[in-house]
């Protein structure tokens, strides 16, 4: 079935799917909502991971208990267990005191770890046993606790480069992305900016009563020019302004401005100083000749690492032995080429295709 444009959700949160992808990831969300196995997010900051998530609690068996979120990046090794699994400790009058951690406030909900590769590795390690025996004990405390909540796991990078830069533990990685769902970046679904601009600036004029400005031909070419690397954070954020000021020459040369840029190739426009014939000194001119050296031998291996990949069906560590390096350089090679992430990876998206008869 055919999903509306601009779907509701939540009170004040909507799921907007308007190009190829997004109404791809919805259909994937509604199969990944049909089941109970933890699921993990991956996407750039901004690009509407947690609203992900949000949509596979709300149309799951789960739906009417809590959804909570904890961002693994903002607390202490400590700090963070404490929240999770809670506390128990005796007081100055030999009382005991205990917390209860998210785990079991969230009894029968949903969890969403934002940015797990950011978790201190003890904590992994707790979280790892959590899911291997689906009970916990508080800390500080002696008693086991059996918890019931789905778990959703979300991350900003690679989450194959994050296991080999050892920031997840494998073992965890492996109990959690049997289900991936990568969201993408606002810079794949251009076609739904305008009909985001409508809906974040009725939103906004409704919250603080004001009229809408108008959103003119040339504003939305710059609108839809622009990569957006913040992605939906940065574009609600752009329409409080325009909101604001209304200044529609400001706005336009605001992104304008952002999205200006050296020439790729790093060569100038040639005009002439007083150092040479072309403005280059003579270091420069040597600068230049090892740059052009580095950028052709950087391209050599880039062509040889991208038909390694096609090769073997992107099959990471078959490439790896066909290049005759380690995996974990071939994952640093991939990115610092700028190579595109697997995406036809043995756990995407096959799986979720098939979840159904996985579910059984």
């Amino acid at each position: 079935m055919q999903q509306a444009e601009i779907e509701q959700i939540g009170e004040e949160l909507y799921f907007v799917a308007a190009s190829p992808a997004t109404r791809r990831l919805r259909r994937q969300e509604d199969l990944l909502s049909q089941t109970d196995v933890p699921v993990w997010i991956t996407g750039e900051s901004g690009c509407g991971k947690a609203t992900a998530a949000w949509v596979i609690r709300s149309l799951s068996i789960r739906s009417s208990f809590e959804f909570t979120r904890v961002s693994c990046a903002a607390l202490t090794a400590d700090a963070l267990e404490s929240e999770l699994f809670g506390y128990e400790h005796a007081n100055g009058n030999g009382r005991l005191e205990s917390k209860p951690g998210k785990f079991e406030q969230c009894a029968k909900g949903t969890i969403l770890l934002e940015d797990l590769d950011a978790m201190p590795g003890p904590v992994q390690l707790r979280l790892l046993r959590l899911l291997q025996t689906r009970e916990f004990v508080r800390f500080g405390g002696q008693s086991p606790i059996p918890v019931d909540v789905r778990i959703i796991a979300s991350t900003q990078g690679d989450l194959e480069l994050a296991v080999a830069e050892k920031k997840v533990l494998e073992e965890l990685y492996d109990h959690l992305s049997a289900f991936e769902l990568d969201v993408p970046p606002l810079r794949e679904r251009r076609e739904e900016i305008p009909l985001l601009l409508g809906h974040f600036m009725n939103r906004l004029t409704r919250r603080y009563g004001v009229p809408a400005p108008h959103f003119s031909g040339a504003l939305l070419d710059a609108c839809q020019n622009y990569v957006w690397p913040g992605n939906l954070r940065e574009l609600e954020i752009f329409v409080k302004r325009f909101l604001v000021f209304g200044d529609e020459s400001a706005a336009i040369e605001e992104l304008n401005s952002h999205s200006s840029s050296a020439p790729a190739n790093g060569h100038g426009n040639g005009n002439v100083h007083e150092n040479g014939k072309n403005g280059h000194s003579a270091g420069e001119e040597q600068s230049s000749l090892k740059s052009l050296v580095r950028n052709a031998k950087g391209e050599a291996e880039r062509g040889a690492i991208a038909h390694a990949l096609e090769e073997t069906h992107w099959n990471r560590k078959a490439a790896a032995r066909l290049l005759s390096i380690s995996y974990r350089a071939l994952l640093y090679k991939i990115r610092d080429a700028g190579l595109p992430p697997n995406r036809a990876s043995r756990r995407r998206p096959e799986p979720i295709a098939n979840l159904g008869a996985a579910a059984d």
